[in-house]
C-alpha cells in the first residue's frame, strides 16, 4: 500500500511537472528556459535568446517585459566588465550610436611597415567640403521619449559625404558590399590635416621671408624698406588675428598703432606673395578694419601690418565659398 502511494505522488509531480515546466532538455541536450521554454533553442531567457545558428549561437534580444523600455547587454555595476579579450577580439561590431569616454586605436609602429610620406597633403585638404546634413528619417519602435532622442540625434550632423572623400582620400572611405553602405575612418583624416598644416606654416614661413626680402620693392602704397631695426614706436604697434577665420562674407583685422607713427597700412597678399590690395589706415590707437569677401575668391591669404615702412607682423586668413 505504501509503495502504491509513493507511485501516485511521483506521477503527480511528474505531471506537474510536465504541465508547467519552465525548464527542457531535448534529446540533443538543447536546452529552453522560461515562460513557454522551446528545447529548440539553446537557451531561452525571458528578454534573450541564444539560438542556434550556423555553428555558433545566435543572441536575439528583446525589450525585459518587468522593465519600462529595451535594454540590452549591461554589466551589474558601472564600468565593470569587458567585450572581447586581449587576444580573442571581434571582427566587426555594428552599431547606430555609441557612448564612451575614450577610444583606443591599434597603432604600434612593430605592426606596421613600408611607411611612405602622404602627397600633397594640403592640395587634397583644400577639396574637402564639410558639410551640416540631416539623417533621413528612421521608424523607430520605441517608446515616445526614445523617439524623440533618436529624432534630435539624427538631426543637424557634422561631417563628410563619404562618396566624395572617397575620390581624394580612398583610404578613409570604406565601402561593405553586403550592406551596401559607404562608412568612413575619420581617425585617417587627422594624420592628413597634420601634414596639411605643416605645408601650410612652411610656406607662411616662406612668405613671411619673401615679404622681408621684397620690402625694397614698390607695394602700390610706396617703398618698403625692412633693412636697419625698428623704431621704437614701429615695435609698439601691433596686428591681431582676423576675427571670424575661416570667414566667408566679411571678416574684422584688430590692429594697435602709436600716436607717433606717421602712415600706416594693411596689405592684403595671396600665397604666392602677390599684393592684390593696400588700405590706407589712419586710426591711431586701438583700431580696426572690415575686410569684405566679396573682393577675393576662396582660398588662404595673408595680410600684414606696415607702419613708416617697416612690417610690423604678417597673419594668414582663409575665405570660404
Amino acid at each position: 500500500m505504501k509503495t502504491k502511494s509513493i507511485v501516485i505522488c511521483i506521477f503527480i509531480i511528474g505531471l506537474s511537472l510536465s504541465g508547467f515546466s519552465q525548464l527542457k532538455v531535448n534529446s540533443s541536450g538543447k536546452v529552453g528556459i522560461g515562460t513557454d521554454p522551446d528545447g529548440t533553442y539553446w537557451l531561452n531567457a525571458r528578454s534573450a535568446i541564444f539560438k542556434a545558428g550556423g555553428g555558433y549561437p545566435d543572441i536575439i534580444l528583446g525589450p525585459n517585459p518587468n522593465a519600462t523600455q529595451t535594454r540590452a547587454i549591461y554589466p551589474s555595476t558601472d564600468i565593470n566588465g569587458s567585450i572581447g579579450w586581449s587576444n580573442r577580439w571581434f571582427s566587426t561590431v555594428y552599431g547606430q550610436y555609441i557612448y564612451q569616454n575614450g577610444s583606443l586605436v591599434l597603432s604600434d609602429k612593430r605592426l606596421k611597415e613600408n611607411f611612405r610620406t602622404i602627397e600633397k597633403p594640403l592640395e587634397k585638404i583644400m577639396q574637402l567640403n564639410g558639410m551640416k546634413y540631416d539623417f533621413i528619417k528612421k521608424i523607430q519602435d520605441t517608446l515616445s521619449s526614445e523617439k524623440a532622442k533618436f529624432v534630435k540625434l539624427e538631426k543637424d550632423r557634422i561631417g563628410f559625404v563619404a562618396q566624395d572623400l572617397e575620390k581624394i582620400f580612398p583610404e578613409a572611405v570604406f565601402y561593405d558590399e553586403e550592406m551596401d553602405r559607404y562608412f568612413i575612418e575619420y581617425n585617417a583624416v587627422i594624420p592628413i590635416i597634420v601634414e596639411a598644416m605643416k605645408e601650410q606654416q612652411a610656406q607662411i614661413e616662406g612668405l613671411k621671408a619673401e615679404l622681408a626680402g621684397c620690402c625694397k620693392e614698390t607695394l602700390k602704397s610706396g617703398l618698403i624698406n625692412s633693412t636697419g631695426e625698428l623704431k621704437m614706436n614701429v615695435a609698439q604697434a601691433k596686428l591681431y588675428q582676423n576675427n571670424p577665420n575661416p570667414f566667408s562674407v566679411q571678416t574684422t583685422v584688430r590692429f594697435e598703432i602709436p600716436q607717433t607713427v606717421q602712415s600706416a597700412q594693411l596689405h592684403i597678399c595671396n600665397m604666392t606673395g602677390t599684393l592684390l590690395k593696400t588700405i590706407a589706415v589712419n586710426q591711431r590707437g586701438a583700431g580696426n578694419v572690415t575686410i569684405n569677401g566679396n573682393e577675393f575668391v576662396a582660398g588662404m591669404y595673408l595680410y600684414s601690418l606696415v607702419c613708416d615702412g617697416k612690417i610690423v607682423d604678417t597673419k594668414q586668413m582663409m575665405l570660404t565659398e
